[in-house]
């Protein structure tokens, strides 16, 4: 008995492997991309109390950081403390007078649907260090990126549908969906100008991040956008 059912079990998975070598079938992958403004960003920014003339004590230099905020209606509360630097005594002596300072970094987290980054011209060139965004985002991000993925899976199905129709064939069921990892394409450095060096991808379906209806805060905007892209590698049966 157990030797019958073996034969059968045996005889069914053969049947099933055959199928499956036999059934033509079509892979192709999809991809969609969309270009999201952000709406919240972090800045890191460095003061520096080593000015290129003299030097000044470090509260002079946060007078003037905060009262560039304070023209710009930017809050206190909206700034956060992250670390400060003093160099030891000897090792002012040891490089030199001009590279001794202390400095100070801070956060400024804010949202760009009420502030734009224009107050950055405002500040003394001398005091900073360094600026950069070390972050940005979007608050429906979560719901974009479902829509850049939905678009990717319909893209590689009508890509399926073109090419077999070529041919005289028709894309049926779908056999095989594969979500490939979402390349990292966004450069949140910045300083001066914003450069985003995006690899040169070329996508199946390109997506407009859906107008919000504050109009002139999006047009402006001054911040690096944020590219979505995502590929779906599937396999479809032909008919």
């Amino acid at each position: 008995m157990k030797t019958l059912f073996f034969i059968i079990a045996l005889l069914i998975f053969s049947n099933i492997y055959s199928q499956e070598i036999t059934q033509p079938k079509i892979e192709v992958t999809g991809s969609a991309e969309m270009s999201i403004i952000p709406d919240q960003i972090e800045l890191e920014i460095i003061l520096s109390s080593n000015y290129k003339s003299a030097k000044h004590s470090m509260e002079e230099v946060e007078k003037k950081f905060f009262s560039v905020l304070e023209a710009h209606n930017i809050p206190k509360m909206a700034v956060s403390f992250i670390s400060m630097d003093n160099p030891y005594y000897w090792y002012y002596w040891w490089w030199d007078y001009r590279h001794y300072y202390d400095t100070k970094t801070y956060k400024l987290k804010f949202d760009c649907a009420k502030y734009d980054l224009s107050f950055i011209k405002d500040f003394d060139t001398d005091f900073i260090r360094s600026l950069r965004i070390t972050n940005s985002t979007h608050s429906k991000i979560t719901e974009y990126r479902r829509q850049v993925k939905v678009e990717a899976i319909k893209a590689a199905k009508e890509k399926a549908q073109v090419l077999l129709e070529a041919i005289g064939q028709k894309c049926g069921r779908v056999l095989d969906v594969i979500e490939i990892q979402e390349p990292i394409l966004n450069n949140n450095s910045w300083y001066g100008n914003y450069n985003n060096n995006y690899n040169n991808l070329s996508s199946n379906s390109v997506m407009y991040q859906p107008s919000t209806g504050s109009g002139s805060g999006e047009s402006k905007s001054q911040v690096p956008s944020i590219k979505l892209r995502f590929e779906i590698k599937t396999k479809f049966e032909i008919l």
